[in-house]
């Protein structure tokens, strides 16, 4: 099958640009029914596992044993709580792997065609979906396709010599490959033609029962052939189907999916607030440049793999600018559980704390933020779909426009001291006399000669729409759009 990595196979489903994506880790979200972890003890203990108080921060233990620790969260708590996510505003969520597994991140499937008891099986698996589809939820899935668990049964078979089994797997005299060299992780022989069409059917089969996409764990050791079947399977289905892959390199050159996790945004953002990367507006400017499906990429800044951005950059101020160009540069916005209201934490598994929802541990003005930069990328079409044009390094200002003027908004983020910032709008639609409206702050600014002026305050962003302002009853605008 030959690929061309550098252009897009199929158009990026609507529904994408208009979604604000929200990241769950089930076990640590919410439990449902009324009931606490003690109450779900059985389930945790048939395979070795050891409950924790809803309350107790998760640590790192040694052979890794933190992954047999469970809090008890379950797909019924988080069908619960999407009326605290409609209240947030997102409009899609993501969850981590749900299927049946030993561990608690389930990164490791005895089966994809089970959901796992825990998070309460096949009844909550529907009524979830059920329930989210009625407010409107488009739901990704994590597809763990790369490697699965030692307990999977046809791999068990194939250990013992099973002939029909053992072509499924890399094996070898001295053992099996292994995701990352971890024994506890066989990768699937994805060469062999019956594991591939059985990832397809489970592609397939989560796809017809109402999920929207999946997200592709460990993409590139699936490498592009297999993510081009993923895809290609997945638009088979509908259009509309989304699928967007693990990656952790510069985002070009996978124009396969219809995105990739863009840890390069994060990496790049990070270190320009941390003073350690002083060429972010190159950075960015080249990656829309070379990435054709960069409105289907991730922006994020953190996850269940990383330090949470509240811990990697403490100051509030400064991380704000971080958010803002989270929602502003192209690409999804994809909002790790908890991050909204402040939530702290090291690597993995500290990161992977459970969420707080007693109010009184909520930074609240932080969520109010979090609430504002998500009505206003919902309701502003230029920081859908707009492209993307840097007009200044430092202060970094960045021109976002349709085909349509009236869309135009210009965003700057200043993480030093007060700056007077003069711009030249490089569009000859926008005519003298325009006004651009801050849409935090409600300030005013007007474009004279294609040239505009405002303050940036100190560790501060302004976000501008162009307002078609009368003055007086007169339109300029009237005859040109």
């Amino acid at each position: 099958m030959r690929i061309e990595n550098s252009k897009n196979s199929y158009p990026i489903p609507t529904w994408v640009h208009e979604s604000v994506i929200y990241q769950i880790f089930p076990d640590r979200f919410a439990i449902g029914k009324g009931k606490s972890v003690k109450d779900k003890e059985k389930l945790y203990a048939s395979r070795c596992g050891k409950i924790v108080d809803w309350n107790v921060p998760p640590v790192r233990k040694e052979k890794a044993s933190h992954v047999m620790e469970f809090y008890g969260g379950d797909l019924w708590g988080i069908a619960e709580k999407l009326d605290y996510l409609k209240d947030l505003g997102v409009n899609a969520i993501y969850t981590n792997p749900i299927f049946l597994s030993p561990t608690n991140h389930k990164y490791d499937a005895i089966d994809y065609l089970k959901i796992d008891p825990q998070f309460g099986g096949e009844k909550a698996f529907k009524y979830y979906v059920k329930k989210a589809k009625e407010e409107n939820f488009r739901l990704i899935l994590d597809g763990v396709f790369n490697h699965l668990s030692i307990e999977n049964p046809w791999f068990k078979k194939a250990l013992k010599g099973d002939r029909k089994h053992i072509s499924k797997f890399a094996i070898h005299e001295n053992g099996h490959r292994a995701w990352n060299a971890f024994k506890s992780l066989p990768e699937w022989h994805l060469e062999e033609v019956e594991v591939m069409e059985y990832i397809l059917s489970v592609v397939k089969h989560y796809l017809h029962q109402g999920v929207d996409g999946w997200r592709l764990d460990v993409g590139y050791d699936l490498g592009y052939v297999n993510n081009a079947l993923i895809t290609q399977t997945a638009k088979s289905i509908s259009m509309e189907k989304y699928v967007v892959t693990e990656t952790w390199n510069y985002p070009s050159d996978w124009g396969m999916v219809d995105g990739i996790m863009n840890y390069h945004f994060r990496n790049s953002v990070i270190a320009y607030l941390k003073n350690e990367f002083d060429n972010l507006a190159d950075a960015l400017q080249q990656a829309y440049n070379d990435t054709t499906n960069i409105h289907g990429c991730w922006n994020m800044l953190d996850s269940h793999d990383t330090e949470r951005i509240a811990t990697v950059i403490p100051d509030k101020q400064l991380r704000k600018l971080g958010i803002v160009l989270q929602f502003t540069y192209p690409g999804v916005p994809v909002v790790y559980y908890g991050t909204e209201i402040g939530m702290e934490g090291g690597n993995d598994p500290e990161c992977r704390a459970t969420m707080r929802w007693n109010e009184d541990e909520w930074d609240k003005e932080l969520r109010e933020f979090y609430k504002k930069l998500i009505n206003i990328r919902k309701t502003e079409t230029a920081l859908k779909v707009g492209t993307f044009e840097v007009l200044k390094k430092e202060p970094l200002v960045f021109y976002r426009r349709t085909a349509h003027v009236f869309d135009s908004v210009i965003v700057a983020v200043n993480k030093s001291e007060t700056k007077q910032v003069t711009i030249s709008i490089p569009d000859g639609r926008i005519l003298a006399g325009t006004c651009f409206t801050d849409l935090f702050t409600g300030e005013e600014f007007w474009v004279t000669g294609g040239i505009m002026r405002f303050e940036v305050p100190s560790k501060g962003f302004r976000i501008l729409k162009m307002t078609n302002r009368t003055r007086n009853g007169y339109n300029q605008y009237k005859r040109i759009y």
